[in-house]
């Protein structure tokens, strides 16, 4: 189970890093898709259909999360809970970019401890 957990884990951080690299597109997306009422919401996703991609990695992602604070690295997963509830996100592409960031390296540095590759 282990491997499995931790193969999710690698597929989230390249979730990641994809997030990295669109941080601003996406911040301006969440941006837009806030101040629209239910039907122009229902509109903007069939528009733009990756933003469903978007929020079911990040639900799976905190699932991830909260299965990762029962193994032997809780305290890198703690981190970054944290920083998922911090909201800090809503401060602009910037901290979108921030967060991602920080989140890749807890991610690499998680799974090879665990590993004891390091």
């Amino acid at each position: 189970m282990k491997h499995v957990f931790y193969t999710l884990i690698i597929m989230q951080s390249l979730y990641e890093l994809v997030k990295l690299f669109r941080c601003k597109s996406l911040y301006q997306h969440v941006k837009v898709f806030q101040r629209l009422d239910k039907t122009s919401k229902r509109l903007y996703l069939m528009a733009h259909p990756w933003l469903h991609v978007a929020f079911f990695m990040d639900v799976v992602g905190l699932f991830l999360l909260g299965i990762g604070l029962f193994s032997s690295q809780w305290v890198c997963f703690l981190v970054v809970l944290a920083m998922s509830f911090s909201q800090i996100q809503k401060h602009g592409a910037w901290a979108v970019f921030l967060d991602s960031l920080i989140t890749v390296i807890i991610y690499v540095f998680a799974i090879l401890n665990s590993y004891h590759l390091i």
